[in-house]
C-alpha cells in the first residue's frame, strides 16, 4: 500500500471570508464591563441596531453543547443574511471541544458568525491564531494604573462628550476604583451634573462621588452588616428625600462603600492587619473589632455581587427597565436577611 503524502494528511488552509462579517470573533479577558460593550459592538455589527431576535442564538458556555452550536452556525436565517451564535462564558466549552472548533473553522459556515466570550485567551494556542487568520480577536484588559487615567479621558469624551481635567480624573481614580463600569457610571452622572457645561473639574467629582455626600450611604451598610434591615430602609428612605435625582446619585454612593468593603475583605483574607484596611479603605473612627467583623458579614465574592447587582440596577433606571427605589430596597431586604 503506497504511504499517504504529507500534504494528504494536513489540514486544509483556513480561507478568510469574503464580505462585510467574519465567520468568527472572540471577546475575551478580565473587564467584564469592556467584553460587555466589545459583544454589543459585534452584535451591532452583524446583525445591525434593529436586529431581529431570530437572527441571534445564545448558549451558556457551561451548558453549551457542540453539535447545538454548529448546527446554529450552519443553518441559514430566514429573515436576515446571516446568523449570530452567541456562547457567553465559553471558557469550558473552548476546552472541551477546542478541536471541534478548529475544524469547523477550517470550513465555516458563509451563513454563521461564531462569537466566543472568554476570561482566559491565550495567544500561543492554535485557535487563538486561527481566530487572528481569518476572524478577530478582541481583546479586553482592565488598564493598569496610569492608563486608568488615559481611559477615564477619552470615556469622558466619547460617549458622554465632556473635557475631564486630569486632576479630576486621578480623583475619581482614586474614589471608585479601577472598576470601568462604576467609573462609566459615575462619568455619566457627571457629565449630567455639569450640563450645560462640557468641562468636569476637582470640584464636580467632590461634590458628586467625593465621600462627604456619601456619610448616609456608608451608615446603610453598616446597617446591611449588622442585619438591621428597617434601620437600612429608614437611611435610605432619608438619602432619596433630599432630591430628584437622588436615587440616581446614591447608586454611585453605595457602589463605592460596597467596593471599599469589598476591597477590605480581600485585605484581610490576605493577612493584611486591620488598622493598615482601615488606613487604606478612608475609615476613622471606628473600632478595629467592629469594623472586622463588618468587613466579615459576607465574603469577598458576595461583596462584588452586590457591586454586579448596583450596575444592573443603574443600567436598568437608564433603559427605562428597572427602578432603582424598589431594586434597592428589595436588596436591602435580602442582603440584611443574608447577614
Amino acid at each position: 500500500m503506497a504511504a499517504r503524502s504529507k500534504s494528504s494528511e494536513s489540514k486544509p488552509e483556513p480561507v478568510p471570508r469574503s464580505g462585510p462579517h467574519l465567520p468568527v470573533y472572540v471577546v475575551y479577558g478580565s473587564e467584564d464591563f469592556l467584553r460587555a460593550e466589545a459583544l454589543e459592538d459585534v452584535i451591532q455589527s452583524v446583525l445591525g441596531k434593529d436586529r431581529d431576535q431570530m437572527t441571534l442564538a445564545e448558549y451558556a458556555g457551561p451548558d453549551a453543547r457542540i453539535e447545538e452550536v454548529l448546527d446554529e452556525c450552519r443553518t441559514p436565517s430566514l429573515l436576515a443574511p446571516v446568523r449570530l451564535v452567541l456562547v457567553r462564558d465559553a471558557d469550558p466549552f473552548v476546552s472541551a471541544c477546542r478541536e471541534i472548533i478548529e475544524k469547523y473553522l477550517h470550513s465555516p459556515s458563509p451563513t454563521g458568525v461564531l462569537v466566543l466570550e472568554c476570561a482566559s485567551w491565550p495567544k500561543s494556542t492554535r485557535l487563538f491564531k486561527l481566530v487572528d487568520e481569518i476572524g478577530k480577536n478582541v481583546a479586553c484588559e482592565t488598564p493598569k494604573g496610569a492608563s486608568v487615567i488615559g481611559w477615564l479621558i477619552e470615556r469622558a469624551n466619547d460617549p458622554h462628550g465632556c473635557r475631564l481635567e486630569n486632576a479630576a480624573a486621578r480623583l475619581l481614580a482614586d474614589l471608585v476604583g479601577p472598576q470601568l463600569g462604576l467609573l462609566d457610571m459615575e462619568l455619566c452622572k457627571l457629565a449630567t451634573y455639569v450640563a450645560p457645561r462640557t468641562q468636569i473639574g476637582v470640584k464636580d467629582v467632590e461634590q458628586i462621588v467625593g465621600e462627604s455626600r456619601a456619610e448616609v450611604v456608608f451608615k446603610i451598610v453598616d446597617a446591611l452588616c449588622e442585619g438591621d434591615a428597617q434601620g437600612a430602609l429608614e437611611l435610605w428612605d432619608q438619602v432619596i428625600s433630599h432630591d430628584k435625582d437622588a436615587e440616581y446619585r446614591a447608586v454611585g454612593g453605595l457602589a463605592y462603600a460596597v467596593r471599599r468593603m469589598a476591597e477590605s475583605r480581600r485585605l484581610v483574607d490576605n493577612g493584611v492587619p486591620v488598622g493598615a484596611v482601615m488606613k487604606r479603605a478612608g475609615v476613622w473612627g471606628v473600632d478595629p473589632g467592629t469594623f472586622r467583623r463588618q468587613v466579615a458579614k459576607y465574603s469577598t465574592d458576595q461583596w462584588e455581587r452586590v457591586l454586579s447587582e448596583l450596575l444592573r440596577m443603574d443600567v436598568g433606571s437608564k433603559s427605562g427597565l428597572g427602578n432603582v427605589r424598589t431594586g434597592m430596597e428589595k436588596l436591602i431586604c435580602s442582603l440584611a436577611a443574608a447577614s
